[in-house]
């Protein structure tokens, strides 16, 4: 066993083939999904529903909105580089524990942040505990659930981001409700602090060191993701949807209002995308261990490409159509990618290949929020940005199809 052995009891219990858990892995599971939801959901993507709001407090420009977007990008490429070397080295558990110590410093910092560089600096910490606690997480999850339901423990793990972009925008609304101001956004952070200080206590508590054997000290090498089957093109197709997911999700909120949308018609859209990434996690992810999973990958690349075209026309019928399709891919698309990985890597070696595909994603996104935010500055409008995405999200759709040949995991 060589990701942490969050019980004794949890390790040794194999789940039985009908899907029958323990509650003590039901509530492993839970605490590690509330985890991704704190380091995800809220230290990474809040900012974008707050995006509005804090530009008209402090920033007073979308282009140096869009660079602060990029101090969390940023931080979460630098840290999947540093969480896929010591993954090679260091126990999932141990990497969870440090990364939602990060969030929560950054999500306490984002509070009180009195300027841009002070939310830089808060943004950049938040996103290290991203990558320190995603990038382990769905391994833990694999080994909980047992191989052969690999999707759905991406799904499950991966749905807590989800569930934190549920979270962000009807907490943002009933936060303006109460203090009676449209642009509030601290307590919103201050909230969301507070919810990580409680996942950190669980998490100290229901996740285990595993002890020191041959096996757990054992070392993988960095390269390792060079033994999966097609390796290169499940890297390409992480990098296409960083790009698109980039370029369309961290200014959603922002077109909608540039289009005449209330703020909170546009936090309720937000949250829609939240509610359909939890549900398309799940989804996808069980879609994947009954189907080839390059098949189920191409069908989010679909979803995603659309998305933009529909949020573009403004109605409110195609925008909320919109909104679900890239809520469904958001999350099942890197579900199905990361499951991929799992048919053929376990332990840290899954540890060490998942981190170098989240960095290909992370340099691939990084481009996005400047590009968008100096476009939507200067013609009032993300028009071409959302082109854009919508182009290279359908640019995964041959790669998925490239991926049937390399027989990524058994056909179902």
């Amino acid at each position: 066993m060589v990701f942490a052995v969050l019980d004794p009891e949890i390790a040794d219990a194999a789940p039985p083939r009908n899907l029958g858990l323990g509650l003590r892995t039901v509530v492993a599971l839970l605490v590690v999904t509330a985890a991704s939801m704190v380091a995800q959901g809220f230290g990474r993507f809040t900012y974008p529903v707050l995006l509005d709001a804090i530009n008209a407090d402090v920033l007073g420009s979308y282009a140096q909105a869009g660079l602060l977007g990029n101090a969390s990008l940023g931080a979460y490429l630098i840290g999947t580089g540093m969480v896929a070397w010591a993954s090679t080295r260091i126990d999932a558990s141990t990497l969870m524990k440090v990364g939602l110590v990060l969030s929560l410093t950054g999500l306490s910092l984002l509070a009180v942040a009195p300027d841009f560089a002070t939310l830089a600096i808060a943004l950049f910490i938040a996103g290290l505990g991203g990558a320190a606690v995603w990038i382990p997480a769905p391994g833990i999850g694999a080994m909980l659930v047992g191989p052969e339901r690999g999707g759905l423990a991406f799904g499950l793990v991966g749905s807590g981001i989800g569930m934190g972009i549920v979270i962000a925008g009807p907490l943002t609304n009933v936060v303006r409700n109460v203090a009676n101001d449209d642009n509030a956004w601290r307590p919103v952070y201050v909230i969301e602090a507070s919810v990580a200080a409680v996942v950190l206590v669980a998490l100290l508590l229901v996740l285990r060191r595993p002890p020191t054997t041959a096996a757990t000290a054992d070392k993988v090498p960095v390269s390792v993701i060079r033994t999966v089957p097609g390796w290169y093109l499940l890297m390409a197709a992480f990098a296409v949807f960083g790009v698109g997911y980039s370029l369309y999700f961290y200014f959603l909120v922002a077109q909608l209002r540039e289009s005449g949308w209330s703020a909170a018609s546009s936090s309720w859209i937000f949250a829609l995308v939240g509610v359909a990434s939890a549900v398309g996690g799940l989804v996808f992810g069980r879609l994947s261990d009954i189907y080839p999973r390059p098949n189920v990958m191409t069908a989010g690349f679909v979803l995603m490409a659309a998305s933009p075209l529909l949020t573009l026309s403004g109605s409110g019928p195609a925008v909320t159509a919109a909104a679900i399709a890239f809520g469904l891919c958001v999350s099942g698309t890197p579900t199905t990618i990361g499951a991929m990985l799992s048919d053929h890597l376990t332990g840290r070696a899954m540890g060490a290949a998942f981190g170098t595909l989240t960095f290909g994603f992370g340099i691939a996104q990084l481009a996005g929020p400047p590009f968008a935010g100096v476009v939507g500055e200067a013609t009032g409008s993300f028009t071409l940005p959302f082109l854009i995405a919508s182009a290279m999200a359908a640019t995964g759709i041959p790669i998925s199809i490239s991926l049937r040949r390399h027989v990524m995991s058994p056909l179902r």
